[in-house]
């Protein structure tokens, strides 16, 4: 029950300068209570004796601790008696602080000078079990060190960590907030607290973000708490360790208290088995990547939050048009796959809309591009030197608004870009460059880390290319393949690998290359195959060509010519598209479509390494043999590049001197006139049809392909 207490216990803590709880705490209970003011504070506490003539009072923060109790020999009776009390012990406590304030200033004069006397760490045993560099750093006598600096930037104590991975701090010296950083911290990004040396380095190692050390579980909200001081607009992620085998997770639960108390991140490591704890066991268990991807998947669920779903109501939502790039076949903010058998040239199609997105050009249907934007290209497997950056300029693109994709430097190091992980980095780049409206992945799998025959883990990788196109206004095209005897189904589920390649895209094309016909030998055509945001048929004729590019002799490169426009849906369009390979009554792939298939290959890449050639036949179900053979027929040269170790073997048609190939289709939209506002059509490049002055052409000796030549 509530007891009524006299004016003499109440007065005797005013009078000794004692906080008091608000209310009356109830007879054997003990009750908590703020002695600084503050409501998240519990550090006092009383218990009331039973017969209620006397109480117990604590303060866990000052280290005090009081009986007080009526008429009993040695206890304070009064409010006098009391305070002679509490004076002595303030007294007392205060020879005690001074004591351990002096024993703080020594240990921080024995740490500043063997620090000074030490010398880098290099080949340290600790380190090289742990799989880290040693950064900031120091040896001494075979022991790793490091320092515990406060909040001003001083060395105030040392760890010293042996070749086992035992752990000694300096005695005497205080730790209490002491932290020591690996990388420069700032606002700018975020910033990393973790617990020991050992995952401080592996998470700066791994991200390359700025890591605070602060040593053990209890200093995280201390070291925390000083930071969100220094930095107050600073991403906050608290990086615990899950030791869940040990009572009471303290890891976790620190941790978890830290990041809530600076309204920061939690991140812990997720294991696949039950081995492990910290982010450096993550690491030398799954590497550097899967550190990275545990910490951005943290990195924006603040700590402790529940669970729960966001609801929109449907009266706030504003309808907006769809912001299309070209009306119908690319929408800004949403994802686009092109995909087609080999030879189509589908590297060579999204540059060739990559180039008139640059310029102002014109679409395919002759419309003009309203507004020229900047286009990022992502390429796995060309090289922007001599495959890429032809091909975009033989299909007259402003290079100045191009961007490909490079390295990405990591620390003081420079690695190959993830798009696993390095989205949130992409999204920066692309915000600097200012106006991206097209980015094109090639291939749009390597997105995919995991299984990208597996729809979940399909659809959760492309998941961060959908928001990077959504987040800066871009359409996303990703180039894909055609699975292999597909010939006949929906186009749209053609696409190689998961079902979800082709529903997550709001738009799929298809390219494909057309049975020979008296119209026209090796026509290709561009079909849309799928839309939900618009129509979801019809498509166009397209030609490619080998064009030598003027201000770079002996270069040549790959380019688009349109024809016209074709009607019905991409299953009726694709029908007659050469995806079939036949094969003759022994089972072996018909002649003709090999060689056609080679000859394509050559036509739309160029020069290209056996190797290479041998690896994409053997993809569409070629055998090497086979494929030797067609080079044979077709009369492609092999040429020998490098010495010794260096040399690659590679594959070429013969470059004619009018290799251009132009259809009477090709006038349509004013190819050779006008297009139906009267102004001259442009296409990507112009027509260049002429024969060397003083020479002959040799595919004049047949007739007919001379004929379908002019």
């Amino acid at each position: 029950m509530n007891v009524i207490f006299s004016p003499d216990l109440r007065s005797a803590f005013e009078h000794a300068g004692l906080p008091f709880p608000d209310c009356d705490p109830e007879a054997g209970r003990i009750v908590r209570f703020s002695t600084n003011g503050r409501n998240d504070d519990c550090a006092g506490w009383i218990r009331v004796f039973e017969d209620q003539n006397g109480a117990i009072f604590g303060d866990w923060r000052t280290g005090d601790n009081f009986v007080w109790q009526r008429g009993r020999e040695g206890q304070p009776r009064d409010a006098a008696d009391f305070a002679e009390i509490r004076a002595k012990a303030d007294a007392a406590r205060k020879a005690a602080e001074d004591e351990r304030e002096e024993g703080y200033r020594q240990a921080a004069r024995k740490a500043l000078a063997t620090w000074q006397a030490a010398e880098p760490a290099k080949h340290h045993a600790y380190l090289s079990a742990k799989g880290i560099a040693p950064h900031i750093a120091r040896e001494r006598n075979g022991s790793l060190l490091i320092p515990v600096f406060d909040q001003d930037g001083a060395i105030q104590s040392m760890q010293s960590i042996s070749a086992s991975g035992q752990k000694l701090f300096l005695p005497g010296g205080r730790m209490a907030g002491g932290c020591c950083w690996i990388g420069e911290p700032s606002e700018s990004g975020p910033l990393l607290v973790a617990e020991g040396f050992a995952t401080a380095a592996t998470l700066h190692e791994a991200t390359g973000w700025p890591t605070c050390v602060a040593f053990n579980a209890g200093n995280l909200r201390a070291v925390a708490l000083s930071l969100r001081e220094q930095f107050p607009r600073a991403k906050l992620v608290i990086c615990g360790d899950d030791d869940r085998h040990t009572q009471g997770n303290p890891g976790r639960t620190k941790a978890i208290e830290a990041a809530q108390a600076v309204k920061g991140s939690a991140a812990f490591p997720t294991f696949t088995g039950d081995e492990g704890t910290d982010f450096n066991d993550l690491m030398q268990q799954a590497g550097s990547e899967a550190v990275k991807r545990q910490i951005i998947a943290s990195i924006e669920k603040p700590a402790g939050e529940s669970r729960a779903v966001h609801l929109i109501n449907g009266a706030a939502i504003r309808p907006e048009p769809i912001d299309w790039l070209w009306n119908g076949w690319l929408a800004a903010g949403k994802l686009h796959i092109l995909a087609g058998a080999p030879g189509t040239g589908k590297t060579t199609l999204a540059l060739a809309l990559a180039a008139a997105l640059t310029t102002c050009g014109r679409w395919p249907d002759g419309s003009r591009v309203k507004d020229a934007g900047a286009v990022l290209v992502w390429s796995g497997e060309d090289d922007p030197t001599d495959t890429l950056a032809p091909r975009l300029l033989a299909c007259g693109a402003d290079m100045s608004l191009i961007h490909f994709v490079g390295s990405v430097r990591d620390g003081e190091q420079h690695r190959p870009f993830d798009p696993a992980s390095d989205m949130r980095e992409l999204a920066e780049a692309a915000r600097r460059v200012g106006n991206v409206r097209l980015l094109i992945t090639d291939p749009v799998v390597s997105a995919v880390q995991g299984d990208s025959h597996n729809n979940a883990e399909t659809r959760r990788a492309l998941q961060p290319l959908v928001d990077l196109g959504h987040e800066i206004g871009a359409a996303i095209l990703g180039i894909s393949h055609f699975s292999k005897g597909s010939q006949g189904r929906d186009p749209t589920e053609r696409v190689a690998g998961s079902l979800a390649f082709g529903a997550l895209a709001r738009v799929v094309l298809a390219a494909a290359k057309v049975q020979d016909d008296a119209e026209g030998a090796g026509r290709r055509i561009l079909a849309r195959a799928k839309s939900n945001i618009g129509p979801d048929d019809g498509g166009f004729y397209y030609d490619l060509e080998q064009v030598e590019l003027q201000d770079f002799a002996g270069v040549w490169a790959s380019r688009v010519l349109w024809g016209e426009e074709i009607e019905g849906s991409a299953r009726e369009i694709l029908a007659a598209a050469d995806t079939v390979t036949e094969r003759d009554e022994d089972g072996n792939e018909d002649r003709n479509e090999v060689d056609k298939w080679l000859r394509d290959l050559l036509t739309d890449e160029g020069e290209i390494a056996k190797a290479d050639v041998i690896k994409a036949g053997r993809a569409c179900g070629f055998k090497e043999r086979t494929i030797q053979h067609a080079r044979k027929r077709i009369g492609a040269e092999t040429k020998i590049h490098g010495f010794g170790k260096e040399k690659v073997s590679v594959w070429s048609l013969p470059i004619r001197a009018n290799n251009s190939t132009m259809h009477a289709s090709h006038k349509k939209h004013g190819m050779n006139g006008t297009n139906d506002d009267s102004e001259p059509f442009v296409p990507f490049v112009p027509c260049d049809l002429r024969l060397e002055e003083g020479g002959t052409d040799d595919c004049t000796n047949d007739e007919e392909e001379a004929d379908e030549w002019l």
